[in-house]
């Protein structure tokens, strides 16, 4: 990694042939497409903004190229470049002129939530354009023999359907986080080795967004109908963050219990094992916003 990272930052031209090459794998693979952000995101911080932009925009023209000489439609390009790579390359230059990591990420809640707010806007309702797709997946399925319990009952189609677009947007979010701390990542190992593990290991958000998310869950279980939908799908987005609050006490507590890395490996297995996880560790997140586990636990084992 710390060679990839050395080589995009080592010129303009070898930053857009790993983002361009990441935009065109992306559609084969999703993770290229986290890729190219991440490429994107580190030139931003480590060379400037304009950089950024530059090269974004030289490698979206470079994919599209490709993508034309190849008879593919260039619809999922398009998409990778309005939804990730702009996003992170904006969420970046946040970072860059702020240098708060915990206020970046806030902004790329209030762009998942924006989005949220746009797609009701757009489309009134977006249960029914939901409920058709897994209506048509349900009648695939069957057609080619396979039985998925739950696709055949209605209600449990109706509820899942309510809160798709916030799933969907959760993972947008994930996504463009994801990419963001690749980027921080390798300006750390090019740069200061170490200082990213120290950034995110202190990782926190404040008491005024953990009021909000708190306040917007509340909301979810207190209301009915669009409104409960719309605000249970928002504090899906605003949790996004805290799952990676929760990660960093983690990984934080871990370094300083001396444990290796398979114990890591195992926690990252368990959320890609078992996705229920992912909402305990976003719910540890949040409470860590008034209980501060590291310092508690820290300061317990040191007396």
């Amino acid at each position: 990694m710390k060679a990839l990272a050395g080589y995009i930052v080592s010129g303009r031209w070898q930053a857009v042939l790993v983002a361009a090459t990441s935009g065109v794998l992306g559609m084969l693979l999703l993770p290229f497409s986290c890729l190219g952000a991440a490429t994107v995101s580190l030139v931003t911080l480590h060379v400037g903004i304009v950089s950024g932009l530059q090269v974004m925009a030289l490698a979206t023209a470079g994919a599209l190229l490709l993508y034309l000489l190849a008879g593919v439609k260039a619809a999922f390009l398009i998409s990778m470049v309005l939804l990730l790579w702009l996003p992170c390359w904006l969420v970046s230059g946040v970072l860059q002129q702020t240098r708060e990591l915990g206020y970046a990420l806030k902004v790329t809640s209030l762009f998942g939530a924006c989005m949220l707010l746009l797609a009701y806007v757009l489309l009134g309702n977006p249960v029914p354009a939901w409920l058709e797709i897994l209506k048509a997946v349900a009648v695939l399925f069957e057609e080619n023999g396979l039985v998925v319990q739950g696709l055949s009952d209605e209600q449990l189609m109706s509820d899942v359907a309510g809160l798709m677009t916030g799933v969907v947007l959760a993972w947008l979010v994930l996504g463009i986080i994801a990419s963001l701390l690749l980027g921080r990542w390798w300006q750390s190992i090019v740069v200061h080795p170490g200082a990213f593990r120290e950034e995110f290991g202190s990782l926190r958000l404040g008491y005024a967004a953990g009021l909000l998310t708190l306040g917007v869950m509340l909301l979810a279980q207190l209301t009915e109908g669009t409104g409960s939908e719309f605000a249970a799908q928002l504090a899906m987005i605003l949790l996004v963050p805290y799952l990676l609050v929760g990660l960093a006490i983690i990984h934080s507590l871990m370094h300083q219990a001396g444990l290796g890395r398979g114990w890591l490996v195992a926690v990252y297995a368990l959320l890609g094992l078992v996705p229920q996880s992912m909402l305990l560790l976003a719910g540890a997140g949040l409470l860590d916003t008034w209980i501060d586990f590291r310092r508690r636990l820290t300061r317990g084992g040191n007396t």
